[in-house]
């Protein structure tokens, strides 16, 4: 076998014609050159291997890098001649289609990019948008928040949200089957003569028929102030059919003092309704319900009293109450052994799975508080009997549910309140549970006080003898000295203008 190498000589171009056969262009002397391989070539053995070097190497190595040469390589088999250009032609047709197809691909690979650009744009428009959008969001986001958090306008319509949901999920009073919410024509009574003394009995004349409708009194000198707001709270008792309001309260926010207060009420306050039947205070809703007015009649009757303007109430029983405790884990109540001992061996924990409670300061489930509420007979931590010690424990209570909530996280409040407003009956409307979120609020109101009226030494306990029928009613002597230390405890006024106030009220 013969093994040739041939390199081309220079050439000026090649022209490639469609078909891809090759036409040499302008070989200078080209039978000079066919002359002089003939006189220079070797007599050729038929059994000898030949090989034919072009020994122009430098050459060789320019055409490489200028891409002006191309390299063939031929094996042929006692190849003559016109076999051997026939050969190189056909080669040289391979290399430069070979050229052709790679130019052809670098071109492509060349212009891609530029294809790939042009399609990329409408997808990077597309992505700017899309950032640009969510841009927009974020700082609508961001400018709500603002709104809502830094200006008072948009605090504002937080609340009046927030009132409107709780107005949808607290319930409104609902009367006995036999009741009627009509409301009852009011008549103005008159106050006792002598405010300083007891009210002027009316005669008992024996049983009053429960089922007559009683008329709420009309109180038009009232203590009303915008700084002041003040509602009723009271929980109900309700045992074998009785409905008894146990536990009344004043709760009062001041923005002038920055507090919220708590008023305990002595549920055993000897009072008289428009019928002039004489009865304890925590009949008086049971006796209005039966005409669909109990908690109006309970407002009223302490209106009548006290002078102060309540604006609404809101209650629980006790079943719920005790449901509400348990949702915030149970509160923090200091117990005396005198009471730990009363609670583990009595029924006022109702569940004796829970009557295992200790002397000291201890976390209470919701049947261990409410058992505590309802103790009366035994003294508190403290000293305090009777019904005077039964609403100092309310009041302990109701301060440790305070300080509970204040230490739960806002998501925390949200799901625990959201719960709780179910359990609470209301006449609150959106405007006025916006205007207390308002007044608590803006107004950083974080400090609860309590107190209880009437307060000692103006009132005396009827004891078994009675008054105007009442066993063991704690009969109010001394009426102004108890409305005076209201507009004193609940208005912030001094003693001068508290007397002040009263006189106006008097005339």
């Amino acid at each position: 076998m013969i093994h040739i190498e041939y390199v081309l000589p220079d050439q000026e171009w090649f022209d490639c014609s469609e078909n891809g056969s090759i036409v040499e262009a302008e070989m200078n002397e080209e039978e000079e050159m066919k002359s002089a391989e003939e006189n220079t070539a070797p007599e050729i053995d038929d059994d000898a291997d030949f090989e034919f070097i072009d020994i122009s190497e430098d050459e060789e190595q320019t055409s490489k890098e200028d891409d002006d040469f191309d390299q063939i390589e031929v094996d042929t088999e006692e190849l003559g001649e016109e076999e051997l250009f026939a050969a190189l032609d056909q080669s040289l047709m391979q290399q430069v289609q070979e050229e052709m197809d790679a130019e052809e691909q670098e071109t492509e690979e060349s212009t891609q990019p530029e294809t790939t650009e042009e399609e990329m744009v409408p997808e990077k428009k597309k992505g700017k948008k899309i950032l640009r959008i969510l841009l927009g969001v974020f700082l609508v986001i961001v400018l709500l928040i603002v709104f809502f958090v830094a200006t008072k306008p948009g605090r504002k319509a937080v609340y009046w949200m927030i009132g409107k949901y709780v107005e949808f999920r607290t319930g409104t009073e609902k009367p006995d089957e036999e009741g009627t919410l009509t409301p009852l024509p009011n008549i103005t009574t008159t106050p006792p003569e002598n405010l300083t003394g007891a009210p002027t009995p009316t005669p008992f004349e024996g049983e009053e028929d429960e089922n007559t409708p009683v008329q709420i009194p009309v109180t038009y000198s009232l203590r009303q102030e915008d700084y002041c707001k003040n509602f009723l709270i009271f929980g109900l008792e309700q045992i074998n059919g009785a409905s008894n309001t146990d536990t009344m309260m004043i709760a009062t926010i001041n923005t002038k003092t920055k507090t919220v207060k708590l008023t305990s009420i002595l549920r055993d306050m000897y009072v008289e309704l428009e019928d002039g039947k004489g009865r304890k205070l925590n009949s008086v809703y049971a006796r209005g319900r039966k005409s669909g007015q109990g908690p109006e009649l309970l407002m009223a009757t302490l209106e009548k009293y006290y002078k102060i303007d309540l604006e609404g109430y809101a209650y629980v029983n006790f079943s719920s109450f005790e449901k509400i405790v348990d949702m915030l884990g149970g509160v923090k109540i200091e117990l005396g052994k005198t009471e730990a001992k009363y609670l583990n061996e009595t029924n006022y924990i109702s569940d004796p799975a829970n009557r295992n409670v200790k002397p000291g300061l201890q976390r209470l489930n919701g049947n261990q508080v409410v058992g505590y509420c309802r103790i009366r007979k035994v003294v508190t931590l403290g000293g305090a009997t009777s019904d005077y010690g039964r609403t100092v424990r309310q009041r302990r209570v109701l301060q440790a549910i305070f300080e509970e909530y204040k230490s739960k996280n806002v998501f925390e409040l949200l799901s625990i309140t959201d719960k709780c407003l179910s359990y609470v009956t209301t006449d609150l409307s959106a405007e006025q549970i916006a205007e207390l979120l308002e007044m608590l609020v803006e107004n950083g109101i974080t400090t609860m006080e309590t107190s209880r009226i009437p307060l000692d030494k103006s009132y005396y306990d009827s004891g078994l003898e009675g008054y105007n029928g009442i066993t063991y009613g704690l009969v109010v002597n001394d009426l102004e000295t108890n409305i005076k230390y209201l507009f004193e405890y609940l208005y912030g006024d001094t003693p001068e203008e508290a007397e002040e106030h009263y006189k106006q009220l008097e005339k």
